[in-house]
């Protein structure tokens, strides 16, 4: 009875539904690939502070594969892995972080992507609540970055 619906003494096709773990994976592979490359950050929020802006100037990320860099001022910061859920209200990121100082920690957070810009806000490094909005504020335990896709 889950894969037909009688109608008129018929045996109709089920109705064309997105499955979801086919829509899922389409979307993933279509925002990873999207991702890849380097990103200046644009700006960078710590629980609504402004970072400074000498690490603003000299800090990028780098997407290649499933892996993310933190790069400031040329020097590998922190590296991970990343895993992205497309199909959520607001797009979700879990970053697993595997070096730097934060090692060993899950980072929970959103992002949304248009063109040339990435806009992502995580929870603190180990915290357990994802972040709702993307922003930061000073009541938050939340880091908002603005990327631009470097060019080449």
């Amino acid at each position: 009875m889950l894969w037909s619906y009688f109608t008129n003494g018929f045996i109709a096709p089920p109705p064309l539904v997105k499955h979801p773990l086919l829509a899922d994976d389409k979307e993933k592979k279509k925002d990873i690939a999207a991702l890849q490359g380097t990103w200046k950050i644009e700006s960078f929020k710590i629980a609504g502070q402004d970072a400074p802006e000498e690490f603003v100037k000299t800090a990028s990320f780098a997407f290649k594969d499933k892996k993310y860099t933190l790069t400031v001022d040329g020097e590998e910061m922190e590296t991970g892995t990343f895993k992205l859920d497309p199909e959520k209200k607001v797009k979700a990121i879990d970053l697993e972080i595997e070096s730097g100082n934060d090692q060993g920690k899950k980072q929970l957070g959103i992002y949304t992507l248009k063109v040339d810009t990435l806009t992502l806000c995580f929870a603190f490094p180990g915290e357990t609540d994802r972040p709702t909005k993307l922003e930061s504020s000073e009541d938050s335990k939340s880091i908002q970055l603005v990327l631009k896709r470097e060019k080449k």
